[in-house]
């Protein structure tokens, strides 16, 4: 059983982690960790609170009216007739109430106030329907969520330079999509959340002088071929994205795969990335897709969900369970396997490219 004490850090350590009710009152405290207001152990704690620095002491007005009792503001400026109830205090013989408040050193939540998602191959629109569904019932905000569609992509993914086609019919969408939020006085930048060959795509655009511009808040790649070594720091200190959730799957056997069949692939949602500014959270129980089946969907994007966490918490105390970091620089695999699967590649390309071409007018 925990000490009093001890549910006091816990209660101080829940808030700094999650950036929400950063500034309470002892009272507020108190009901929140089951204690009296008056316990005066409680008020010796937050006392130590404010001389190790974890927070600041504030004083501040109160309305005394029973049915108001709203916080007026600082004991600068004098209250004489409440904003809220428009109680006048001198000619009802009434005094402001004089309570102190609480502002713990930290960052606050952050809302999601919109999204991009960009799919992995052969995603067809009943999958994306119920994503952008689950996505939209799970979340608390009301936040667009922009499902972006390149096609049914199957021997293209065999030729670099279609990657860079993709990428830039891509980059182009996503710009309008930034420029239509910013008129709907939405922030400008989307967060991403991006799967398979979607991570790929997302790497071009962050490495294209075209899309300079661009700009990203927090980013999650799921089942990701990215290569390990790819320079997440350098685009987070250019601005260009807030901070990168790598979601590894364990049992995910296609990500080892890709860098042998996909050019400019790697094994990043299988290894991890070697970026210092990145999360790699690795699931034991995932393949390469189990990330948006709807019953872990659903966990991920929920109140307290990995997901979820990560695009509204404060980063600085954030550390899920599954956390790892890549230890050993990553190298790519053999030269000669490499070479000799890529010209099967190409030559799977010519064969087979007409048919992909068809199916893709078809079945976009």
């Amino acid at each position: 059983m925990k000490t009093p004490e001890e549910r006091y850090s816990a209660e101080i350590s829940r808030r700094l982690e999650t950036g929400d009710d950063l500034e309470f009152s002892l009272a507020q405290l108190a009901k929140a960790v089951d204690a009296s207001p008056d316990d005066e152990a409680l008020a010796v704690f937050l006392d130590q609170l404010v001389k190790t620095g974890t927070a600041t002491r504030l004083t501040a007005q109160r309305c005394p009216v029973g049915g108001c009792g709203r916080v007026l503001g600082s004991d600068d400026t004098p209250f004489s007739v409440c904003p809220y109830c428009h109680t006048d205090y001198q000619q009802e013989g009434l005094e402001v109430l004089i309570e102190d408040f609480y502002r713990l050193k930290g960052e606050t939540s952050r809302d999601i106030r919109w999204m991009i998602v960009v799919h992995g191959m052969n995603s067809r629109a009943a999958w994306q329907e119920e994503f952008s569904w689950q996505i939209a019932n799970r979340l608390r905000y009301s936040a667009p969520v922009l499902i972006y569609k390149y096609g049914w992509a199957t021997i293209d993914v065999l030729v670099r330079p279609v990657h860079r086609h993709l990428a830039k019919q891509m980059g182009a969408r996503i710009r309008i999509a930034i420029k239509h939020a910013t008129t709907s006085r939405r922030p400008s930048r989307p967060d991403i959340i991006a799967h398979s060959f979607g991570t790929l795509l997302l790497s071009l655009i962050l490495e294209d002088p075209d899309f300079d511009d661009l700009r990203f808040g927090r980013i999650i790649t799921a089942g990701s071929i990215i290569r390990p070594n790819f320079d997440w720091n350098r685009h987070i200190a250019r601005n260009r994205i807030e901070a990168v959730l790598n979601h590894v799957g364990a049992k995910d056997s296609a990500v080892p795969l890709a860098q042998y069949a996909i050019p400019g692939a790697g094994p990043g949602g299988k290894v991890g990335y070697a970026a210092t500014g990145v999360f790699n959270v690795c699931n034991d129980s995932f393949g390469h897709s189990d990330f948006f089946e709807p019953e872990n969907l659903r966990l991920l994007i929920a109140e307290g969900g990995l997901w979820h966490s990560f695009l509204t918490h404060p980063l600085a105390r954030f550390l899920p369970a599954g956390s790892f970091v890549l230890e050993r620089s990553w190298k790519p695999g053999p030269l000669m396997i490499r070479g000799v699967s890529r010209v099967v590649g190409y030559m799977l390309f010519v064969l087979i490219a007409p048919v992909s071409w068809a199916r893709r007018c078809l079945d976009p």
